[in-house]
């Protein structure tokens, strides 16, 4: 079968593709998480099409008595600035490194911004790592290693220069540019992302909002700072996670001196993630494809609603997009040298990239490093032997990326990769029990072969963050497939990462965002398709209009809660839930909190006590019989009164807080399950036995408002009755979601009084 990509006939065909699967994506209804229909989106698009293309234009977020507008930017100054410091550090240590090495002669000026600040981030964040479990985090020695760069810098610089003198010396390599742009398409393209990169700066110091940032992704940077060590944290099992991103939100809480201002410095590093993903697309699309290709597929990634989405919220997907784009560079560069000088380097670097990816977030193994080495596993000119030292040094460079995060919870728990593979290693704090709940829950329910149709569509078309112009423009290079080595890399990694997706991971949607990156390069790729004007014309018109929509999407808040230009102080404010305005309102520093059912303690000003749902429950631990072996169980006995408050006292507990929604939420069929220990019928038993006061209620709900699944939940708690009131004047019952009980030994911070 020879190549028919010059055939009139396909490019009809690709014309009625992306026609034929944009109408439908645009009338296909969303998964509903903000009830908004996409025909609803263009129509308001339209309709307020002068302010669209205005990036701080976010009145859609307002409140009564909120202020907006640009006198209130230099709020963000100092968060800003601790977030330069980070990613100058960051810049200089990658850019240094690079220069010693000589990988600078093979990159253009965009790959090098990419390459180097990627190596110097995850470097930062081994070296905050390293001197973090020795108890020494300090502002100055954070940034010591960007300040001993600079020397190197400086010698670089001067070398190529004289280089530059001597061009016998100077060897940037870069492919010939295919696809010449001129210099009016060039600013069109460079405009259009100009709204989206607005956004994401001067988003990305959004106060966190997001339960699972709010639980480990900043919880656990917070707990670390606060403690001035990083320590193994037994009741978060989360944060024994590889925490690259994470460590940099650490870097602004040491620089900032302050925990709850640094978590916004670290915000703004890691929206910054994607600026320099959009690089790392361009970058390659340019050298793969061409300066249009690569201009055309930066547009694409940049305007993905998913984008925005990961710059609001704290995740880890950011920084693994990023590093599988970077390797995904590093790797083409490497690829194409494959008998020339430091070729061997490149390739460490690749492993470098690879392993960072995994050093952000585990699946960064299975989404990255397997298909990045499998690229130098691929017969080559130079034989399999080749082929396979390739891949060894490869691997060696993920070693280095990871390698110490691995030590880390060998050290800490017996298994380098826990809380994963416990039948092989073990674990410290871990148990069969806990390890069985794990996987059951971040496991596939099932892998029916037909139920991949549904899930492929929901990824293409359901989501409500992503964007039409990914399989619409994608999918047509699939006609290069047999002549383009570059093509038949990038979709082996999109059919690898779709796959282990489906097969391997518990299918939440944002898992599958490091696809996103290598789709937009292909979608930037079908410019180059058909070597004809009208194609060409026909593809910038559709990305024009697709980008429309997406900034559409971007204003309408529904990637999440944008800040704007809003005040950040009341920005803050909304963020914080009322029961835990309460709570640090009423209480004090020298109180402490055990928090039963709640681990999202971030916005918590007190001292807490907690665990997450997959660590053992602190509060069967510190009130069971300890002669009772019924573990989590509803009929294991309390111990004696006297031996609960001693042991309450001991660890300097003044108040113990339950949420009955957030356990609800893990008890629902499917769900992760909750301790069966914790009932209504306890905390009852406490009050009478005279251990907690009567509960102060933080939270109000209409009991006939609960789903009826819910509500044959909580029937079957012992004790629920004691959660009910009686029908008030409107004859409606109510329930109480959220209390907090006082020890009973301890003085009432709202009252002034001493207990008896």
């Amino acid at each position: 079968m020879t190549d028919q990509s010059g055939n009139p006939l396909w490019r009809a065909v690709c014309v009625l593709w992306i026609v034929g699967f944009l109408l439908l994506f645009y009338s296909y209804p969303p998964d509903n998480n903000a009830q908004v229909t996409r025909s609803l989106l263009w129509l308001e698009a339209f309709t307020h099409l002068p302010s669209l293309f205005n990036p701080f234009d976010f009145s859609h977020t307002a409140a009564d008595g909120i202020e907006f507008g640009w006198h209130l930017l230099p709020q963000r100054l100092p968060f800003v600035a601790a977030a330069a410091v980070v990613l100058a550090t960051g810049w200089t240590v990658g850019t240094a490194a690079g220069q010693i090495l000589g990988l600078a002669r093979f990159c253009s000026p965009a790959e090098r911004l990419v390459l180097s600040t990627g190596t110097g981030l995850s470097l930062q964040s081994l070296w905050t790592l390293a001197i973090g479990r020795v108890g020494w985090l300090n502002p100055w020695l954070l940034i010591a290693p960007g300040l001993l760069s600079v020397p190197f810098l400086t010698i670089g610089v001067l070398r190529s220069r004289r280089g530059t003198q001597n061009p016998s010396v100077s060897e940037t390599v870069c492919l010939p540019d295919a696809s010449p742009a001129s210099v009016r398409l060039r600013v069109l393209l460079i405009a259009l992302t100009v709204p989206f990169v607005l956004s994401i700066l001067v988003n990305g110091v959004c106060p966190p909002f997001d339960f699972d940032v709010r639980e480990y992704h900043l919880q656990g940077p917070k707990e670390w700072y606060q403690a001035g060590q990083i320590t193994f944290l037994e009741h978060n099992v989360y944060t024994s996670f590889p925490f690259l991103s994470e460590m940099l939100s650490l870097n602004g809480m040491v620089l900032l001196n302050d925990w709850n201002d640094g978590a916004l410095a670290g915000k703004q590093i890691l929206a910054c993630f994607q600026l320099l993903t959009t690089a790392a697309v361009f970058a390659t699309g340019r050298r793969w494809f061409g300066t249009v290709p690569g201009l055309l597929a930066a547009v694409v990634y940049v305007s993905v609603p998913w984008t925005l989405r990961i710059s609001l919220i704290a995740y880890a997907e950011g920084a693994v997009t990023f590093y599988l784009t970077a390797a995904v560079l590093c790797g083409s560069i490497a690829v194409s040298r494959p008998d020339g000088e430091r070729s061997g380097i490149l390739v460490l670097q690749t492993g470098f990239l690879a392993g960072s990816a995994m050093a952000a977030k585990y699946p960064g193994l299975v989404f990255v490093v397997v298909p990045v080495t499998a690229w130098f596993l691929l017969p080559g000119p130079r034989g399999f032997r080749h082929s396979l030292t390739a891949a060894l040094i490869c691997m060696a460079g993920v070693i280095l990326a990871v390698g110490l995060w691995l030590e880390r919870n060998r050290e800490d728990t017996g298994n380098p990769v826990y809380p994963l593979l416990y039948s092989v290693f073990g674990g410290t704090d871990w148990s069969p029990e806990l390890d069985a709940r794990w996987k059951r829950a971040h496991s596939p329910d099932s892998h029916n072969p037909s139920d991949i149709p549904r899930y492929l569509a929901g990824v293409a078309l359901g989501s409500d963050w992503t964007s039409g112009l990914l399989f619409a423009l994608a999918v047509p290079t699939l006609l290069h497939l047999r002549r383009s080595s570059q093509m038949r890399r990038l979709w082996s990694m999109v059919a690898w990462m779709l796959i282990t997706w489906w097969a391997l991971t518990h299918r939440i949607d944002r898992f599958w965002i490091p696809v996103i990156p290598v789709l937009a390069i292909l979608a930037g790729a079908a410019w180059s398709l058909f070597p004809n004007r009208r194609w060409q014309r026909f593809v910038l018109f559709t990305v024009l209009l697709g980008t429309l929509f997406n900034l559409q999407v971007w204003r309408t808040g529904l990637p999440g809660f944008q800040i704007g230009l809003m005040d950040l102080t009341a920005a803050r404010r909304l963020t914080i839930r009322s029961d835990i305005q309460t709570i640090n309102h009423d209480l004090s520093p020298d109180d402490r909190i055990l928090m039963v059912g709640e681990a999202e303690v971030f916005d918590v000003r007190i001292p807490v006590a907690y665990n997450t749902v997959f660590d053992e429950s602190l509060f069967e631990q510190w009130t069971a019989d300890s002669g009772d072996n019924r573990r989590s169980s509803a009929e294991r006995r309390l111990k004696q009164p006297r031996d609960i408050l001693a042991e309450l006292n001991r660890r300097h507990i003044t108040h113990v807080y339950v949420n009955w929604l957030e356990i609800l939420r893990y008890r629902r069929p499917g769900s992760y399950g909750y301790c069966d220990y914790v009932t209504p019928a306890r905390f009852r038993q406490l009050v009478r036995s005279g251990v907690l006061s009567e509960p102060t209620v933080l939270l109000h709900g209409l009991w006939d408002d609960l789903p009826p699944s819910d509500r044959r939940v909580v029937s079957t708690w012992d004790g629920f009755e004691d959660l009910l009131t009686e029908a008030g004047f409107d004859g409606r019952r109510r329930w109480q979601p959220v209390r907090i009980y006082r020890v009973i030994t301890a003085p009432d911070p709202v009252s002034g009084t001493e207990s008896d």
